[in-house]
């Protein structure tokens, strides 16, 4: 999803673990949940734990992120984080993270196509690559810019057709009940309210499928076709 702006995976999980964390020794070190994970973390080397646990996850975020020399502690936070209000700290320190998963994305995608920061070069292997060979310089600075054929159209950007939230997949079910008592609608229940044959009303459904509704976005879909067909 380099083309995009949006990191691996790993890199994004990796990013929030660490946000976690600072939320835990930093934030809000009072609640029950940030007692629980220091204890679970003072004791981590001793105890054997499953791999899955969130201390063991988030010790491996910063080895994937390179700034694990600081970790059980939190991490080194710029002036702009610790002057920021306590509202506000959370994002700051986000917004902090974001150059250090850009530099290690970076890095990974030089080990991928060794030949830069100079001009790659060689077969094109995948669509990656070929955003890879035409914005290799720019690259070095900030692989969250999204390239300028999705963004030379500031009135109509075709960006936030992209914007789609998991619970139009069933994979990744989003309203499993979380909590007993707190009954909710099932999901498959949501159904379209424009639709005659009780469709559920996902945002695949709304965007691409349903007559009273999928005609608004058939120019952006136009244009957004063009325009990545032309790259």
């Amino acid at each position: 999803m380099i083309e995009l702006g949006i990191p691996p995976l790993i890199l994004q999980q990796a990013l929030q673990l660490v946000a976690l964390h600072f939320n835990y020794t930093v934030l809000h070190t009072n609640t029950i949940a940030s007692k629980l994970y220091n204890f679970r973390c003072k004791f981590r080397c001793i105890n054997t734990h499953p791999q899955h646990t969130i201390a063991n996850r988030i010790a491996k975020a910063h080895s994937t992120l390179m700034i694990s020399s600081t970790y059980p502690g939190p991490h080194s936070v710029p002036r702009s984080v610790t002057l920021a209000k306590p509202k506000n700290k959370g994002k700051s320190d986000t917004t902090f993270l974001k150059p250090i998963v850009n530099a290690e994305w970076l890095r990974q995608i030089r080990l991928k196509y060794p030949h830069s920061p100079l001009p790659p070069s060689g077969n094109v292997s995948s669509r990656q690559h070929v955003h890879f060979l035409l914005h290799h310089l720019s690259l070095c600075n900030n692989l969250y810019k999204l390239p300028p054929y999705l963004t030379m159209c500031a009135h109509r950007n075709p960006m936030s057709l992209l914007r789609l939230r998991s619970q139009s997949c069933q994979s990744i079910p989003p309203h499993m009940f979380n909590i007993v008592d707190n009954q909710r609608d099932a999901y498959d229940s949501r159904v379209c309210l424009y639709y005659p044959s009780g469709v559920t009303g996902s945002e695949i459904h709304l965007i691409l499928e349903c007559p009273a509704t999928s005609h608004v976005a058939l120019d952006l879909i136009q244009l957004l076709t063009t325009l990545l067909y032309d790259t």
